[in-house]
């Protein structure tokens, strides 16, 4: 007699966006700080201007990379490894392969995992995100600097409006995998 295993195996992100008092943070990191770290003593020192919290939709080809790792199907096994804001205000939708207008992209500067939670966070100085946010998206196997490059994984809306480069911006990206 066959006996199957039936389980469900589910990926919801969210993202935070914090705008904080430009130089808060890279102060705080040039003294040694995590960035973590640095975002809790910049937000005690009531240096946080802005917080922002929206859920993400896992695109397709990100849960495509998500069964390729789980199968070592020749990849590189780097993981998540960019983050990307751009200008667009197009709904994600679940067939999206990139953001709809990329600005800009940072390497993730911290990855971690507690339990079932992937946590992946990033920091834009002011000066590199002078822009209406308005996307962002996580990016993956063979993603780099060049805009468009990778695998999406996420693609979500989240508005913050830093063109007059104010603020210094983070984005904590959480991934529960249930």
């Amino acid at each position: 007699m066959n006996q199957f295993c039936n389980f469900d195996l589910s990926i919801k992100g969210q993202s935070t966006l914090k705008a904080f008092e430009k130089g808060a943070i890279p102060g705080l990191l040039s003294k040694g700080y995590c960035l973590y770290d640095a975002m809790i003593l910049a937000n005690r020192a009531g240096k946080m201007r802005f917080e922002n919290t929206v859920d993400n939709l896992v695109v397709t080809a990100g849960k495509l990379l998500v069964a390729d790792y789980l199968i070592g199907d020749g990849l590189s096994l780097n993981g998540l490894t960019w983050h990307a804001i751009g200008t667009g205000t197009t709904t994600p939708s679940v067939s999206d392969v990139a953001l709809t207008t990329e600005y800009a992209r940072k390497v993730l500067t911290t990855k971690s995992r507690s339990g079932v939670v992937i946590t992946l966070s990033v920091f834009y100085l002011a000066s590199a995100c002078t822009v209406f946010v308005k996307e962002a998206g996580i990016f993956g196997e063979a993603a780099s600097a060049t805009p468009g490059s990778g695998t999406l994984f996420s693609h979500f809306l989240q508005s913050y409006d830093n063109s007059a480069a104010a603020n210094d911006l983070t984005f904590e990206y959480n991934v529960t995998v249930n």
